[in-house]
């Protein structure tokens, strides 16, 4: 299996995946109790045990993604709650989760995707959020490079509840730094998400405290107006038109000269490498 999991997914580090493999193998795994003074009878059941033969038999599934939405509920909780470490290692746990489903459908292919997409995200953004806090901020440089992150945060696909957090951390550090336009536009798009009255009555001060002057004291590496991603490993936006190089299995994107380092958002695959991809659809290998 994990010879398999390289072919997909070009899985480098296939210690964090053994306690995932072997979680596998016990759930599928059934003793019997033998007869007097002999040792139980080890089986495995079938999923299509109705039908199943030496020739067809298909393991039975011990992970199913209904499992790891509700995990997935959980690590938005400790999100809201502020546990970023603790958060951080629940989503990763999922991602990693997901290429050991096997699903039914092809709409559940696209939701175990689109679950992988969710995982990278909060990953990413909770990074950036914990390094963030550890920079230090005694000089204008320091302060400059944390509203970076705060504002590059604020980029990443997360749930309106989790967008208002990271928009009222960046509109409020901008500010600070009499970044008054970026401050503005901050607090302009937290209050689009229909925040708090506490929350709305502390962003409408900065929007009617910025729009006397609409100016940025210091100039960043950040320009809300052309999209860009986030290079998982420098926490640098790569704008549209760069070129960038991807993660095989959660798609986090890197800068070229990163290639062939291991991606530092799901822990085991090749940045850069082409693989087969995501198989987890039995429908997909007739």
């Amino acid at each position: 299996a994990l010879s398999l999991s390289l072919s997909l997914t070009l899985v480098l580090s296939h210690s964090l995946l053994r306690s995932l493999f072997m979680t596998a193998v016990s759930r599928g795994t059934v003793c019997l109790p033998g007869l007097p003074n002999l040792p139980p009878v080890t089986t495995y059941p079938a999923r299509n045990w109705r039908d199943a033969s030496p020739k067809n038999s298909l393991p039975n599934k011990f992970l199913k993604l209904n499992d790891l939405v509700e995990m997935l509920q959980t690590g938005y909780q400790l999100t809201t709650t502020g546990k970023f470490t603790d958060a951080i290692e629940k989503f990763h746990s999922i991602l990693l989760s997901v290429p050991l489903l096997i699903v039914d459908s092809k709409e559940e292919m696209v939701e175990a995707q689109q679950l992988m997409g969710i995982c990278r995200e909060y990953i990413l953004g909770l990074q950036m959020e914990v390094s963030r806090k550890e920079l230090p901020k005694s000089t204008i440089q320091d302060q400059m490079r944390v509203c970076e992150l705060a504002a590059y945060f604020t980029h990443c696909n997360l749930q309106p509840m989790h967008l208002i957090l990271t928009l009222r951390t960046a509109a409020n550090l901008f500010y600070k730094i009499k970044n008054f336009k970026t401050a503005h536009s901050f607090a302009k798009r937290l209050l689009d998400l229909g925040p708090s009255a506490a929350i709305a009555t502390q962003m409408r001060k900065i929007v009617a405290a910025t729009e006397r002057n609409l100016t940025d004291e210091h100039r960043l590496n950040y320009d809300e107006h052309n999209p860009f991603v986030i290079c998982a490993k420098s926490y640098r936006p790569i704008y549209r038109g760069k070129a960038v190089e991807k993660c095989p299995l959660c798609g986090s994107s890197y800068s070229p000269d990163l290639k062939g380092i291991t991606c530092s958002v799901c822990k085991v695959s090749e940045v850069g490498k082409e693989c087969i991809g995501l198989r987890i659809y039995p429908g997909m290998f007739r």
